[in-house]
C-alpha cells in the first residue's frame, strides 16, 4: 500500500493524514495468483479496485461468445466491479489476474464517501481515470487502423514506454491479432526502428 501513497503523493503534495488513514481502515489488500478470475462475467463485485503490483485484465464476450480483452490494468490503475465508481449497476465483464496481483479493494460507496469529502481522494481519482481516458483512446486509435502493422506501430507510439512492462499475450489480444503475427509485427517494428 505504501506504493499508493507515494505515487498518491507525486501527483497531490497535500496528501493528508485523513486521506491516508481513510484508504487504510476503509479498505482490504487482496493477492491474486496468475491467471485467478477477479470477477465473473455476471458477479456482483462492488469495489473499486486500485492494482498496487501486477496485471489485471477486463475481457467482454463479443456476438460469438468469444472473450475480447478490453481494459488492461498495471499498478496504479484501477477498474470497478460496478458499471462506474458511482453506480450499484453490475458491470458485465470478466476480470482476471494476467500475473500475480496485488490488489486494493475500496468498496464502491466507500469510495464516493471519500470523493466527497477528501480532496486529495478526489484529486487521485482525477488522475487515475485520465489514465484510463488515455488507454480507451488508445484502443479507439487502434480500431481505426486497418493493417496490423499501423495498428503497431499507433501502440508503440502511444503506449511504447508501458509496453515493455507487459507480457506478450496480452498486447497481442490488445492489438486484435494473433501470436505469430503479433511477433512479425514486433520485428518488423523493431528493424525499421534500427534503420533510422
Amino acid at each position: 500500500m505504501e506504493r499508493l501513497f507515494t505515487y498518491w503523493t507525486k501527483h497531490c503534495p497535500a496528501l493528508g493524514a485523513d486521506s491516508r488513514s481513510f484508504v487504510i481502515d476503509r479498505s482490504n489488500v487482496k493477492q491474486y495468483a496468475k491467471k485467478q478470475v477477479i470477477k465473473l462475467e455476471a458477479e456482483r463485485f462492488p469495489f473499486f479496485c486500485i492494482v498496487l503490483s501486477g496485471l489485471a485484465a477486463g475481457y467482454r464476450r463479443n456476438s460469438d461468445g468469444k472473450p475480447i480483452l478490453c481494459e488492461l490494468m498495471l499498478p496504479m490503475d484501477y477498474f470497478t466491479g460496478t458499471q462506474h465508481p458511482f453506480t450499484p449497476r453490475l458491470r458485465e465483464a470478466e476480470y482476471e489476474a494476467i500475473e500475480n496481483t496485488t490488489l486494493l479493494l475500496v468498496p464502491i460507496a466507500e469510495a464516493r464517501d471519500a470523493q466527497r469529502r477528501f480532496p486529495a481522494f478526489a484529486e487521485l481519482l482525477h488522475v487515475m481515470k485520465q489514465r484510463k481516458i488515455n488507454f480507451f483512446e488508445l484502443l479507439i486509435a487502434l480500431g481505426t487502423e486497418t493493417s496490423c502493422y499501423a495498428r503497431y506501430c499507433t501502440y508503440m507510439d502511444r503506449f511504447g514506454q508501458r509496453a515493455p512492462q507487459l507480457p506478450d499475450k496480452p498486447q497481442w489480444q490488445l492489438l486484435r491479432m494473433g501470436r505469430s503475427t503479433y511477433y512479425r509485427m514486433k520485428s518488423r517494428y523493431l528493424r525499421d526502428r534500427s534503420r533510422n
